[in-house]
């Protein structure tokens, strides 16, 4: 071959190669490119992701511990109620309550819906009971204060409610009226200067025996409540992974 052809060979393979090369470089930059254009997003994403998770898991824990709060404050607002009459306040602290744990319900995971439901159920059956045993409570006591402080209308009144709540459940509610224990504990509170008829209604509708139980159904409410919460704190814990650390 003629020498100056062959050279004319050679450099169009060469400018041909060139060219081929600085196609396949952009090429290979283009697609580079769009590796780190799907790399970048898919970061974006993650990061965005675990944003949301973080700010959720924050809420959540946020509004359990409020919920948490809430039934501690209502169920102190409701025993309370055994030695003071608070009933404002302790409406209040049910409402509040009933809000906390609305917004609990809504956020909680649903391994925490039982739990959450429990706690409701355990602090409203406490208010409620406080609610219908804590007058007569606050009655006796009174009662008895004033006793202890030497009152003799109020000494008199005691010893002879007393007697009628030691007749125990042997007598029907009619006979238990009709019976003299009946008539003299009567007697006595009319003569208890400042102590109502509504207390006294109260303390001569009671025996013994209702006095057991309300003092017992009281603890046991108590206890119900912090059974529980313990319960639901050890669900949350295990929910929110914070008993792995």
């Amino acid at each position: 071959m003629d020498a100056s052809i062959t050279s004319a060979v050679i450099g169009a393979v060469a400018v041909g190669g060139t060219a081929l090369g600085t196609v396949l470089g952009g090429w290979v930059q283009a697609r580079g490119g769009q590796a780190q254009a799907r790399a970048a997003q898919q970061a974006a994403q993650i990061a965005a992701q675990a944003t949301h998770h973080q700010a959720l898991y924050d809420r959540r824990w946020s509004l359990l511990a409020a919920y948490l709060r809430a039934a501690s404050e209502c169920m102190e607002a409701a025993d309370q109620l055994y030695t003071t009459d608070s009933l404002p306040e302790a409406r209040r602290r049910w409402h509040a309550f009933t809000l906390a744990h609305a917004e609990a319900e809504l956020a909680a995971p649903a391994a925490l819906l039982d739990p959450v439901d429990a706690l409701r159920k355990a602090v409203g059956r406490m208010y409620w009971t406080a609610q219908q045993a804590a007058p007569a409570a606050r009655a006796v006591k009174e009662l008895r204060r004033r006793a202890k402080q030497g009152e003799p209308a109020a000494v008199r009144a005691r010893e002879a409610v007393g007697r009628l709540w030691e007749l125990g459940d042997q007598f029907t509610p009619a006979q238990r009226e009709s019976s003299q224990e009946y008539t003299d504990a009567a007697r006595a509170f009319d003569a208890v200067p400042g102590f109502g008829s509504e207390q006294a209604a109260l303390l001569l509708d009671r025996t013994q025996r209702h006095w057991e139980a309300a003092a017992h159904e009281r603890e046991t409410r108590k206890e119900d409540h912090i059974r529980v919460r313990r319960e639901l704190v050890s669900a949350a814990r295990n929910a929110f992974g914070t008993d792995r650390f």
